[in-house]
């Protein structure tokens, strides 16, 4: 068994004489580690003796933040939001009580126990929990059809749920009744086994948008999901619709080395050092396209051929590759200084002039403009050559191309072994509006069902075949002129749009693009028995692309709601958070919201469809105040933003801050700890921990920061492997922050249980060690009866490998498991924590401090018992 399991929580008000112990002791602690500012998270145990600290940390309570709405409804706030207000609004901080001593309401998460291991095909308990009197909310990190371990930690926990009710007994009801199930009924398994069956490994590249939906299908299906990121900091990683569940393992490739051989080698090296087969790699965006193809045909799993790779991604390459093989191209040209491009204007002299310029390599719109004079044309390439797009590559060189009149359409399809399956065929709705010619309004549904759909999908595959798109997806955006289709461009993945058209898809198709993806590189029999397109459709569907024609900070968006009750109302992508600054609309990235209209009768979503465009025109913003620009608002960083530093993250955005998400590792082990639904949407810096020059690589982060065109207003760590260079940091830039000389006090649990015994507070018998003579010498003098010796990393979390020893031989095993090891942090273990076991009952004391003045925001009473082989499991 294990002697520490968490099962779960319960919060409690500082009512008593015990909870106003455990306080005051709380404050002890942290002002001997130097907390002054900021959260903390402190486990106190209380003992015979009254309370003992088992640790502390300088970031906010954990657990994903799924707490917090516990707090919210039973306290009235939260520990999240209270470090934004000492930060930032310190009046409201200084408003709230000392501690919480009244509940408005009784609540408590139960964390989930998985007592066997095997392939789970259903979880049907949870259907019985949630129909709980007391039931509040959920985080289910087990999916059916995969594998459940049994839960020793943390890190192993299959579920947890929020429970809630004015009634206490009602709670403790539910949660027995919790407990019960986990005996007998929670479960269906496929098969029962200890380890994992191996499946093999989906890589996908760059899981933004419509990839990050890719990505989450792969962990659905039950196979091990890679996501490489093929570039540090890139621009688009926020591109992921809300709600978007993501759990695999990470690598980061390292496009800033400026030696491309090395930097390719070293990912297919870590990709081989991972511990199951790569079965499928794929783009999940339109950046990850070129290291896909490059990854998958140096581990030879199904790809495209790589001497084509560049038409497939280069828009001027693409052009006149499939111009050789004899199919419709546009005219065109690319150039890099503007004497080249006077020579071709000239040699064309286009009658109208009308001519489009826009960069290589982009998506979205992104500076696409249609210029009606050789001014016009060389306002253009001055904007565009040399500078950065919105997929963060910089424009080496422009395209200059014949404007296409017609109506434009996208052809998705899916291949496997050169057979192209068409699983959408969409009508594109652009619009010239706020100065931009082709602004995207929305975009409807059509079935294959014509002479002229026909002719499209005919032309669609003949692109395919030239480009050799011969296995995965493809999005042709073709553009229906006088003498027929002609393409605008096909990129070599998924529609993008953060794959919100998907629902409208499986509803009116029967299937997506996504899926189809998947079968045609895991399920052959699957792909291969869907028609070659949908020639009818179910349903009737369209996207509305909301466009903005005013700018200014939003106080509200009354006309969502009218929306939402609409007749042919489906789902919605919000961007446009309130109380936030909206741009005007002129590419997908300024677009504030989408809505998925859905209905049995096409005049419905038409009506509907109608109605959202007259809204955009009267009654859908509430403006505080119409501006240009962004008011200068200043800029929150978090670093590492996991756990509750997602929450953290997603509230500074909330509150109309700029969000800087600053990642402390590159390959983070815990940076898929985001709750699901949390809605992320920030600048990304990467720290890179990988220098051995720790002083250097620090200076760099700090130039990234400083090149920032906002001011840094606070940095904060969102998880505990954040804390020591969130520190750093805030010392660097003179925000709010706590002496640095006593950072390691609030990081490595040796250095603060020495540092609060030194201020005269009760501390842990301890020491630390790195080799087993010097264990057996402190063991030998200390000689605890009753043989009860605590062993576990001096830095890690989550319960993760703590051993309770009852003898020197279980305290040499401990020892061995966990010296040099890299623990569930990613941190390698330098030397090993023996302490004194505390018997007793263990809580945690939340607070948020400022100035050295601290506000308890909530107080949790653990339920930890004896499961699995692990003695203190969270239930």
């Amino acid at each position: 068994g294990q002697f520490n399991v968490y099962f779960g929580m319960k919060l409690i008000p500082d009512s008593t004489g015990k909870t106003g112990r455990m306080v005051a002791y709380q404050r002890s602690v942290l002002d001997a580690v130097g907390i002054v500012n900021g959260p903390a998270h402190a486990e106190i145990m209380w003992t015979d003796s009254g309370p003992c600290l088992v640790e502390v940390g300088g970031r906010c309570h954990g657990g994903e933040g799924t707490w917090r709405d516990i707090a919210n409804k039973c306290v009235g706030y939260n520990q999240i939001t209270t470090t934004l207000d000492a930060y930032l609004e310190e009046g409201r901080f200084m408003a709230l009580p000392s501690s919480p001593s009244k509940l408005r309401k009784f609540g408590r998460e139960a964390f989930i126990v998985a007592r066997e291991s095997g392939v789970v095909r259903t979880c049907p308990g949870f259907g019985e929990i949630r129909s709980m009197r007391s039931f509040l909310s959920e985080e289910i990190m087990q999916e059916d059809n995969n594998f459940m371990p049994v839960t020793i930690d943390c890190f192993t926990r299959p579920a947890a749920f929020q429970l809630l009710h004015d009634e206490e007994a009602v709670v403790e009801r539910d949660y027995l009744r919790i407990r019960e199930l986990e005996e007998s009924g929670m479960w269906d398994f496929s098969v029962k086994c200890l380890t994992k069956p191996e499946a093999g490994a989906v890589v996908v590249v760059d899981p933004f948008s419509s990839g990050a939906q890719l990505a989450a299908k792969v962990v659905k299906l039950g196979y091990k999901l890679i996501m490489l990121f093929s570039e540090v900091d890139s621009p688009v990683a926020a591109l992921v619709q809300s709600g978007t569940d993501l759990r695999g393992e990470t690598i980061q490739h390292d496009d800033k080395n400026p030696d491309a051989i090395e930097s390719f080698e070293a990912t297919v090296t870590k990709l081989k050092a991972l511990p199951y087969p790569i079965i499928a790699i794929l783009p999940g965006a339109e950046t990850g396209v070129l290291l896909a193809d490059k990854l998958a045909d140096k581990f030879e799993t199904r790809t495209n051929p790589l001497y084509l790779s560049n038409a497939r991604r280069n828009k001027y390459i693409m052009g006149e590759t499939i111009r050789r093989a004899g199919v419709r191209a546009v005219k065109q040209t690319i150039v890099s200084d503007w004497e080249a491009a006077q020579k071709f204007l000239k040699e064309w002299n286009p009658s109208p002039y009308k001519v489009i310029v826009k960069p290589n390599q982009s998506a979205g719109s992104d500076d696409v403009f249609l210029c009606n004079s050789e001014e016009e044309v060389k306002a253009g390439f001055d904007k565009i050559n040399g500078a950065i797009n919105g997929l963060g590559v910089v424009n080496e060189g422009v395209l200059l191309q014949e404007f296409l009149e017609g109506k434009e359409y996208v052809v998705d399809s899916v291949s496997r072994d050169g057979v192209h399956k068409v699983t959408a065929i969409w009508e594109y709705d652009k619009r010239e509006v706020n100065g931009q010619f082709n602004v995207y309004f929305g975009m409807k549904l059509i079935p294959d069902s014509t002479g002229k759909t026909g002719r499209m999908v005919a032309y669609q595959r003949s692109v395919l075949d030239a480009v050799g798109i011969v296995n995965g997806p493809a999005h042709a955006e073709i553009m229906w002129t006088d003498s027929g289709p002609c393409l605008v461009e096909v990129g070599g993945r998924c529609h993008g749009g953060e794959g919100t058209w998907r629902d409208i898809a499986n509803k009116c198709v029967g299937y997506n693009q996504i899926t189809t993806t998947l079968d045609a590189y895991l399920e052959e029999g699957r792909f291969m028995a869907l028609p070659s397109s949908p020639s009818k459709l179910r349903k009737f569907g369209r996207e509305a692309f909301i466009v903005a024609r005013e700018s200014g900070v939003v106080r509200t968006c009354p006309g969502f709601g009218e929306i939402r009750s609409m007749r042919s109302f489906l789902s919605e992508e919000i961007m446009q958070e309130d109380n936030n600054f909206m741009p005007v609309t002129i590419d997908c990235f300024t677009r504030p919201a989408a809505f998925q209209l859905l209905h049995d009768e096409e005049a419905v979503v038409e009506r509907d469809y109608l109605r959202i465009r007259e809204l955009e025109e009267s009654g859908m913003w509430d403006f505080s105040v119409k501006c240009l620009t962004k008011p200068e608002a200043g800029a929150v960083v978090v670093v590492d933003p996991f756990s509750s530093g997602a929450q953290l993250a997603a509230k500074v955005v909330k509150l109309g801050y700029k969000l800087i998400m600053l990642f402390s590792e590159v390959d983070s082990p815990v940076a898929a700890l985001v709750q699901s639904g949390t809605d992320l949407r920030g600048e990304t810096i990467q720290h890179d921990d990988k220098n051995p020059d720790a002083i250097e690589s620090f200076e760099a982060t700090v130039t990234k920061l400083k090149a920032l065109p906002y001011p840094i207003i606070a940095i904060l760590p969102g998880a505990e492997t954040g804390v020591l260079l969130a520190d750093k940091l805030a010392d660097k830039f003179e925000t709010r922050t706590n002496p640095l000389y006593l950072s390691n006090a609030r990081r490595n649990k040796y250095i603060m249980g020495e540092t609060i015994r030194r201020a005269g507070v009760r501390a842990v018998k301890q020491t630390i060690v790195s080799d087993w003579e010097a264990a057996q010498k402190f063991l030998k003098e200390w000689n605890p009866s009753p043989y009860k010796v605590i062993v576990k990393p001096n830095q890690s979390a989550g319960s993760d490998d703590v051993f309770l020893c009852n003898s020197e031989e279980e305290v040499k095993a401990g020892f061995d498991k966990i010296n040099g090891a890299i623990n569930g942090l990613g941190v390698v273990n330098e030397g090993v924590l023996l302490q004194e076991f505390l018997e007793g009952k263990e809580y945690v004391v939340d607070s948020v401090s400022r100035d050295g003045v601290h506000k308890v925001t909530a107080i949790w009473e653990y339920d930890k018992r004896e499961v699995n082989g692990q003695f203190n499991v969270y239930f």
